[in-house]
């Protein structure tokens, strides 16, 4: 990795894990609350909607793995 790209990376990193945690909150079905002008809606609503904001995290991370792959790190 060149040296004027870590610091980016770390950061990089440091959002993809923040992303991770909150994923899997949602996945063990804690950390979600969606409000529609300050009204909280139900438990039904909630899961719902779960899979789908799981799938963006998802997809979130996944972009920040390609950023740093490109920037030359690796995963094991």
């Amino acid at each position: 990795m060149n040296a004027e790209n870590i610091s980016n990376a770390y950061y990089i990193y440091n959002e993809m894990k923040e992303l991770q945690r909150q994923k899997g909150m949602l996945e063990s079905g804690v950390g979600l609350g969606v409000t529609i002008q300050y009204t909280y809606l139900d438990n039904a609503f909630l899961e719902a909607i779960r899979p789908h904001a799981v799938a963006e995290l998802e997809r979130r991370i996944i972009e920040k793995k390609k950023i740093l792959s490109t920037l030359g790190a690796t995963f094991s």
